[in-house]
């Protein structure tokens, strides 16, 4: 099915657009006197605007025909901008896939393309269809879609059905793309699975995106050849224009864990290529709070203009999704998703419009969030199991020292180090290994946010660690962090371990919780969530706790077995 068919008018839609356009109806939102930001052509133009069953039915000089229920909005030295598309984002780092609309929708995001690995890998494909219709709603502030996982995020014990499960999602409206592809080295050489998801993605009419991380410039060709999309791994502007020689789309991400941009722009040439993009990549919460979109269109309208800046955030993504017909510009047809500013670099806006309908003012959310639609999904974890200091013991094991917030290298002693563990949900294995440079000073932590299904647990005291691991179970999954003997913070993530069921302000008080102990325990790098996040992926630099034992991610040996539980 088409990509985003659900959100196309009917032909009773239509004739009522047209009877406005025509000027024979009266249309139900008139925005009069503002300048419009035509991203088509780059330019401004002064124009009134005139919106029918939730989409744009006029755009130009007449005065409008106004009915008795139209709503005028005088904007007269204001000016009229698309609303965001956030093409690339991560919605459980935290907050959830309602709550972040919370951060984002205040920012000008109306239309927002959600990884489903998540919801994957806890209800299964025909759960998480059922989550995409309950997220997709049309009641919600924004336009929430999808890219579907071809393989996960890290190797975990069932996965095959994952990849199953991708063929189909495809062909569902929702679904826009499909998400990246951290192991990207396998489609260097040629792994039949993945190169058929590919082929199932574009047989669908949706991109398929990489994750090139480190790749060279013959990978890179690699990858290209393998007809992947889309990358957003560059980190210089080096790199930007090696993607862009090779055909690529290149999200420029800037984030919490990865706050690129300037390195980015540095040197890249203007004006801006019509395939690039921005993206926060799944940021922690208090980077939507003190920077968010806004912040990333600032930084690249000083190094281009305002105009260029926002096709970077509106025009190019609906463009890349295929979906520019319905959104990412101010223009008759498209939905009636805009912005008002005050100026032309003033990205943040005043008003937020969706589909006609005023959801945002000044920084606001207007329109109340449903609850949470899917109920609670604790993780059976067995508290008592946790929680024997036995298990914590570690004598000669791989050593791993963290280079910044989640790059490790190999390390030399574990004299300054922290016994780390893997543990597995359901009881089959626990992996160890010392770290260094992490949390010199931590006595225990544990917690069920982390890359790899199970429970990552942290300490310097097989006590300290056994009593935060215990307290994890207890909760169902959660973060639990013990000093002197006690354990002095337990926060439950109800939604699968990863998640808060509440809202954003929740969600970003537990990452100041968490960075008020982290500082104490000796935390010196840039993104505590994203340290524990990553410590059990599989795909990066250099050696990572997973369930297959100890990696040395690139060569892929395994220097540490997975122990009896």
């Amino acid at each position: 099915m088409r990509s985003a068919a659900h959100l196309f008018p009917d032909v009773a839609t239509k004739q009522r657009l047209l009877a406005v356009s025509r000027g024979e109806a009266p249309p139900e939102l008139v925005v009069v006197g503002a300048r419009i930001a035509d991203v088509y052509t780059g330019t401004w133009a002064e124009a009134n605007l005139e919106v029918a069953s939730g989409r744009i039915a006029y755009l130009g000089p007449r005065p409008p025909r106004l009915g008795p229920e139209t709503l005028l909005v005088e904007a007269k030295g204001r000016y009229v901008v698309p609303g965001y598309l956030e093409p690339h984002a991560h919605p459980w780092v935290l907050y959830n896939p309602l709550s972040l609309l919370e951060a984002l929708v205040p920012q000008g995001v109306t239309a927002v393309v959600y990884d489903d690995l998540l919801l994957r890998t806890r209800l299964g494909g025909k759960g998480a269809r059922k989550a995409m219709e309950a997220l997709a709603s049309p009641h919600l502030p924004a336009r929430v879609l999808f890219a579907a996982r071809l393989v996960p995020q890290s190797t975990f014990p069932g996965e095959e059905a994952l990849a199953r499960e991708a063929g189909p999602l495809l062909d569902d409206p929702r679904v826009v793309a499909s998400a990246e592809i951290t192991r990207w080295p396998q489609v260097v050489a040629g792994e039949e699975a993945l190169l058929r998801g590919v082929g199932w993605a574009h047989g669908a009419g949706r991109r398929a995106e990489a994750h090139g991380a480190g790749a060279s410039w013959e990978r890179l060709v690699a990858l290209a050849a393998a007809g992947l999309d889309a990358d957003h791994e560059p980190l210089r502007a080096q790199e930007v224009l090696e993607r862009l020689r090779l055909g690529f789309w290149v999200m420029l991400r800037h984030s919490s864990l990865r706050p690129d941009l300037p390195a980015l722009l540095d040197g890249l040439p203007l004006p801006p290529a019509s395939r690039l993009m921005l993206t926060t990549d799944g940021a922690a919460p208090s980077f939507y709070a003190k920077e968010g979109f806004p912040g990333l269109l600032r930084r690249v309208a000083a190094w281009a203009s305002p105009l260029e800046a926002l096709r970077l955030a509106t025009l190019n993504p609906a463009t890349f999704l295929g979906v520019d017909g319905l959104l990412g510009g101010v223009a008759p047809g498209r939905l009636a998703d805009f912005l008002l500013l005050e100026a032309p670099d003033a990205f943040q806006p005043q008003e937020v419009y969706v589909g006609g309908r005023l959801v945002a003012r000044e920084g606001e959310l207007l329109l109340p969030l449903p609850p949470w639609p899917l109920g609670p999904a604790g993780l059976s974890l067995s508290g008592d199991a946790l929680g024997r200091p036995e298990r914590y013991h570690l004598g000669e094991a791989p050593v791993l020292r963290l280079e910044n917030a989640v790059i490790t290298r190999r390390g030399e002693a574990r004299v300054e180090g922290v016994r780390a563990f893997l543990l597995d949900a359901e009881g089959r294995f626990r992996v160890g290994a010392w770290v260094e440079g992490f949390l010199p000073r931590l006595e225990g932590m544990a917690t069920s946010f982390t890359a790899a299904t199970g429970v990552l647990v942290l300490g310097r005291y097989p006590e300290a660690m056994a009593q935060a691991a215990a307290a994890v179970g207890r909760l169902g999954g959660g973060l639990a962090w013990v000093q002197g003997g006690e354990v002095v913070w337990a926060e439950p993530l109800p939604l699968w371990g990863y998640m808060v069921e509440g809202g954003f302000r929740q969600a970003l008080a537990v990452e100041e919780k968490l960075w008020a102990l982290a500082r104490e325990a000796g935390y010196a790098h840039g993104d505590i969530l994203y340290s524990l996040l990553f410590l059990t992926c599989d795909f990066l630099p250099e050696l990572r706790l997973t369930p297959r034992g100890v990696l040395e991610v690139k060569t892929g040996r395994i220097l540490g077995v997975p122990l009896p539980w």
